[in-house]
């Protein structure tokens, strides 16, 4: 038996809730460092922190009770979901020992190609295509250092 107080939504928006508590607290912390109020290294987690808890009290006090159920993801869907989140652990630890470029190209290949359902020759284009706009992106327009690995790309 569910509780009228304590329900999916009361919980998920309680995690909005904390989540944007830590996120305002993490833009007060940088604060210091800013040179204007709606510039600096405080502005996105404050954005992101103010409004995660108007969301998540704006769930808490809703009114409206569904009576939809919702069921959670079984057989490929569920495979997709777990291999997903898998290949971005994976990725964490990938991108430290190769590198930024060849664990991307790796893992958009696989991504675009598992979620997509795409065939190879047009993972492999679109893995490329999203390995070197990134690359161009950040690390020549933008020159954000990235993890290069073991072989220095």
């Amino acid at each position: 038996m569910t509780s009228k107080f304590i329900s999916e939504k009361k919980v998920g928006s309680l995690i909005a809730i904390l989540f944007g508590c830590l996120s305002l607290y993490e833009g007060i912390q940088l604060y210091p460092l800013n040179k204007n109020l709606l510039t600096g290294d405080h502005a996105f987690p404050g954005l992101i922190g103010l409004l995660l808890i108007i969301f998540g009290l704006a769930v808490f006090f809703d009114r409206k009770i569904e009576g939809n159920q919702t069921n959670l993801p079984s057989g490929r869907t569920r495979l997709n979901l777990l291999l997903t989140i898998l290949i971005l652990f994976i990725y964490c630890l990938f991108i430290m020992l190769v590198g930024y470029v060849i664990s991307t190209l790796i893992v958009s290949i696989a991504l675009i190609k598992m979620i997509g359902n795409y065939r190879w020759l047009f993972s492999v284009l679109m893995g490329a295509a999203i390995t070197t706009v990134l690359y161009y992106l950040f690390i020549v327009l933008l020159k954000i250092p990235f993890p290069s690995g073991y072989f220095g790309f």
